[in-house]
């Protein structure tokens, strides 16, 4: 009995101690994002993207730069789709819309 669970407590600690650089990686594929530098010296950020419809996923690769325009434009459209109200039209005569 003592033997199973020295054995189960070696096993348990084995299991817990990784390379930094494995996890870092394996988080980065759980996130689906992948960084490094291109051939011009800038930051790239790779993500995988599932498109509406599939359950595939696609490799967008794109530049920090490209990537905040494309953040700020949708906060923006998200800002601006919230901010629409309808069109106050005045109060209505008595007997209609209820």
């Amino acid at each position: 009995m003592k033997y199973w669970i020295v054995a189960s407590a070696l096993v348990l600690g084995a299991c817990a101690t990784t390379d930094d650089a494995a996890t870092a990686r394996a988080r980065a594929a759980e996130q689906g994002t992948v960084s490094g530098v291109n051939e011009s010296g800038e930051r790239v950020r790779c993500e995988y993207i599932r498109e509406t419809g599939t359950r595939f996923r696609t490799r967008v690769c794109r530049t920090e730069e490209e990537w905040s325009r494309i953040e700020e434009n949708t906060r923006q459209v998200v800002e601006g789709a919230q901010g629409r109200t309808a069109p106050d039209e005045g109060p209505r005569p008595s007997g209609f819309g209820g």
